[in-house]
């Protein structure tokens, strides 16, 4: 039974329709295009460029690409509150609109040098299970403060798994409505349907045509920084202690206990399959 209406196809910018057409194997639709152009981030230099892939060590990687790019910490700051988005490092993630960084969607480049990008093309990673868990408590987080981007979702696992907003948030209930919801919404509408910090990272990455050359793990973000210094010739080493500034609630909980249901394995397994495969993680759980 379908319970989701398919969203209404939209118009979307030239580039966009363009590199679906170059690439029609690799794409169900142009939202999906446009999401991809759009969470791939470089600086003028072209030396880099960095796929954000949520829930997956986006913060750290961007303070310390910062740090490479212009020589100096990253300090800015704007109050959570005030911001309207419930991630602590919101300023962090400014850098486009601030003009130091830009999207491939707004560079407009000719087709091909998107794909032959010069510099060193860079992503991060997550163990499939640590990363649904730390989505679901995220989302929780969104319904605690009131974050409009997440609402849509909420009420859709209000209706669709009958989630208690008021019971479920935390607990390992409502985490397993949470994984029934994506097997809902990836079964109705196509797992490129997902919202971003739950998809599945191949079709975030999507390493057959982004080909990075580094990817980093979010369980060894240390080693990941050595190896893009190493790549990028910096010769100032970044210390990488005052790199993992986003820690909030959900940080070392028990990953075993949340994923304990054979349904919930089985799903996660299903889902996130060519991510187990493709970056090397073991479907036993952590």
């Amino acid at each position: 039974m379908q319970r989701l209406f398919p969203a209404k196809p939209t118009s979307q910018p030239a580039i966009v329709t363009r590199y679906m057409a170059a690439h029609p194997e690799a794409f169900d639709s142009e939202t999906a295009v446009a999401r991809y152009l759009k969470l791939i981030v470089c600086p003028p230099s072209r030396r880099w460029r960095y796929q954000l892939n949520g829930k997956s060590g986006n913060t750290y990687a961007l303070n310390l690409l910062f740090e490479i790019e212009y020589g100096c910490p990253f300090t800015a700051a704007l109050d959570q509150a005030g911001s309207g988005n419930l991630h602590p490092d919101f300023a962090l993630f400014q850098l486009v609109s601030a003009g130091l960084l830009s999207t491939l969607s707004k560079l407009g480049d000719p087709i091909e040098e998107i794909d032959a990008f010069p510099g060193l093309s860079l992503a991060t990673v997550r163990n499939p299970w640590t990363r649904i868990v730390s989505a679901f408590f995220y989302l929780c987080r969104s319904h605690e403060v009131g974050d409009r981007r997440f609402l849509p979702e909420r009420i859709r696992l209000n209706a669709l798994c009958q989630f208690d907003w008021e019971k479920d948030t935390n607990t390992v209930r409502g985490f397993e409505k949470f994984v029934d919801y994506i097997d809902i919404v990836a079964r109705d509408l196509g797992p490129d349907a997902l919202d971003a910090h739950w998809l599945p990272q191949a079709l975030h990455i999507r390493p057959d045509l982004y080909r990075p050359d580094i990817i980093g793990r979010t369980e060894a973000l240390d080693r990941f920084a050595e190896e893009v210094q190493d790549a990028l010739d910096v010769e100032q080493r970044v210390p990488v202690s005052r790199l993992r500034t986003n820690r909030r609630p959900g940080h070392g909980i028990d990953v075993a206990e949340f994923v304990s249901s054979s349904r919930v394995q089985e799903i996660v397994r299903r889902i996130y399959a060519e991510d187990f495969g493709r970056f090397g993680y073991s479907e036993n759980i952590p």
